[in-house]
């Protein structure tokens, strides 16, 4: 895995990742608007709570904590992102950002309206049938584009979607 700027409480790492870019009706001013979302692709790994974190100097797990999944993944309730991945989502995506969650009472990387401003929770984004990004169908989920970014991500998400169902079907930019 090439290296990868260190978040210490990080959960998930890859040395790729995509953006998922679709867009629905927000539910506040019934205007259709555009989402994002993070995806990681099968070579991505996550931290396994089981196994100790021994380099106490470095505050970073051991090598052995890391357990790669074969599987692709969405990421949600995304608190903390890499300093490149921030600066590219703040260019490309402006309209998904961090803000304080008044459901959740925390601060993660949420979707807002481009119209209202108002907050797309990542529940029902990502939780919920049919959410924007938890396809029931080829064609929802032919609605869902994939850029693939070349760069290495490292995150700390409280919120995984492994093996989401449709993902091959996915638009790949």
């Amino acid at each position: 895995m090439p290296a990868i700027e260190s978040l210490p409480d990080a959960n998930l790492r890859s040395p790729t990742y995509y953006l998922a870019r679709t867009y629905a009706r927000c539910r506040y001013c019934g205007l259709s608007t555009h989402l994002m979302a993070l995806a990681v692709p099968r070579t991505h790994e996550t931290l396994d709570d089981d196994e100790p974190a021994d380099d106490a100097e470095s505050h970073q797990p051991a090598a052995s904590a890391w357990r790669r999944l074969d599987v692709d993944a969405f990421l949600f309730y995304v608190e903390r992102l890499s300093h490149d991945v921030r600066r590219r989502l703040q260019k490309m995506a402006p309209c998904f950002r961090p803000a304080r969650s008044a459901t959740t009472q925390s601060v993660y990387w949420v979707n807002h309206c481009e119209h209202c401003d108002s907050l797309l929770e990542d529940h029902e984004l990502h939780c919920e049938p049919e959410g924007a990004f938890m396809p029931a169908s080829e064609a929802e989920a032919a609605q869902i584009h994939l850029l693939q970014v070349p760069e290495p991500i490292e995150v700390v998400a409280a919120g995984y979607s492994p093996d989401p169902a449709f993902f091959g079907l996915m638009r790949t930019a």
